[in-house]
């Protein structure tokens, strides 16, 4: 091998590395890890269970006021397989059921970074998180329109906003992270 192609080789690496790094690696996943969001008086429950080194079989819940939590199986995101990224075993990012996108990568929770396709319009308090705020509306007139929240040391999704045309920015509902035994990332 030339000494050429085995530095372009070293470059390539190391921009890989740092790459990653600054896009801040995996999600803080462990066995076990369990978040409850409340929106509308329902509750969303995602469960991972570690199957092997890199992958997580993901289990979603709901419960209403009056029933105890149940499991869906045909509840969006039930049964799929993720890996330390969030990312489906086919490549797509990980959405938690009606929520969306439950992760980003903290090194772009901050003004400018990258969410999806989207951009990271601000940071800022909310509920005593310091969250990076995403921003997107669609359909004709943006008729639906909402706010996502992401935790700026582990980009876990702690709430948001999702209103429409009719009820207009800010009227809609919220969701919010109620529960998590992720130390650190507690109910505020």
């Amino acid at each position: 091998m030339s000494k050429a192609k085995l530095l372009l080789g070293v470059v390539g690496l190391a921009a890989v590395v740092l790459w990653m790094r600054s896009s801040g690696g995996e999600a803080p996943l462990r066995d076990g890890l369990s978040l409850t969001y409340e929106w509308g008086g329902t509750l969303t429950r995602v469960r991972f269970t570690e199957v092997e080194g890199d992958l997580f079989r993901v289990e979603v819940e709901f419960a209403n006021p009056d029933g105890p939590i149940w499991s869906g199986a045909n509840a969006a995101g039930n049964g799929v397989m993720v890996t330390s990224r969030l990312r489906t075993t086919g490549g797509g990012v990980f959405e938690l059921a009606s929520l969306g996108p439950l992760w980003i990568p903290p090194g772009q929770v901050k003004e400018g970074g990258r969410a999806h396709g989207t951009r990271v319009a601000e940071v800022r308090s909310w509920r005593g998180w310091d969250v990076g705020v995403v921003r997107a509306s669609v359909g004709m007139g943006a008729a639906l329109r909402g706010e996502w929240y992401y935790e700026k040391t582990t980009g876990l999704l702690v709430g948001g906003t999702k209103s429409t045309a009719i009820t207009g920015p800010g009227e809609g509902q919220t969701f919010a992270l109620i529960e998590s035994n992720l130390e650190g990332l507690g109910p505020h």
